[in-house]
């Protein structure tokens, strides 16, 4: 009887892993696309990689992206991973402010480890964004889109999942110049001395 119970157990926490706890969300670039994949929907934008560069810090490397879409607007991608033995050292959202070095960030929807986000730069400017972590050594943000877009997004992803959608803030920053399309403020200090990353817990 007792085998019985530890195997209905088991299967119980199985099924609840598999359903509602699993990440199924996704945030990456395959040849010409991005995709953004949320509980078995996915969305695409179609891009053309122009520019790619390498950061490598002595426990960080992060890969930068600069992305033209159709109609000459620009999308940057950015993945991150720590060494390992290191990992982000804050929740999601206050990693990606330091990042950005914002003075914050408001949350318009948060599925499993998939945010979508509106940044309040320091020089006021409102830089949307859609950021996933899926454990604590990677990050990877995706920013340049415009309101409607990022809405069109979320409602095509966010119907097994209860929206945070408040007041959207308008007058988003969208991005043309190639130059001036990197907005994170990566650099030895903010990892090093401002505590972005740490040794990991894991023994």
């Amino acid at each position: 009887m007792m085998l019985k119970i530890i195997i209905f157990i088991a299967v119980l926490a199985a099924f609840i892993w598999h359903f509602y706890i699993r990440d199924v969300s996704s945030l990456g670039l395959s040849q010409d696309k991005i995709t953004i994949s949320l509980n078995k929907k996915s969305t695409f934008i179609k891009v053309q990689l122009i520019e790619e560069k390498n950061l490598i810090f002595q426990t960080l490397y992060v890969k930068q992206k600069i992305l033209e879409r159709e109609n000459g607007s620009l999308l940057v991608l950015e993945e991150s991973r720590t060494d390992e033995g290191y990992q982000y050292n804050f929740p999601t959202s206050k990693s990606v402010q330091m990042i950005l070095d914002a003075k914050e960030i408001k949350i318009l929807l948060q599925a499993n480890s998939l945010y979508f986000a509106q940044a309040v730069m320091r020089n006021r400017e409102i830089l949307n964004v859609i950021f996933r972590q899926s454990d604590d050594q990677s990050l990877i943000l995706l920013y340049g889109l415009g309101n409607t877009e990022l809405l069109g997004i979320i409602e095509a992803l966010k119907s097994s999942v209860s929206p945070l959608v408040s007041d959207v803030m308008h007058d988003v920053l969208m991005m043309d110049n190639q130059e001036y399309a990197i907005k994170t403020r990566w650099s030895t200090r903010l990892h090093a001395i401002d505590g972005l990353i740490t040794p990991s817990d894991y023994k």
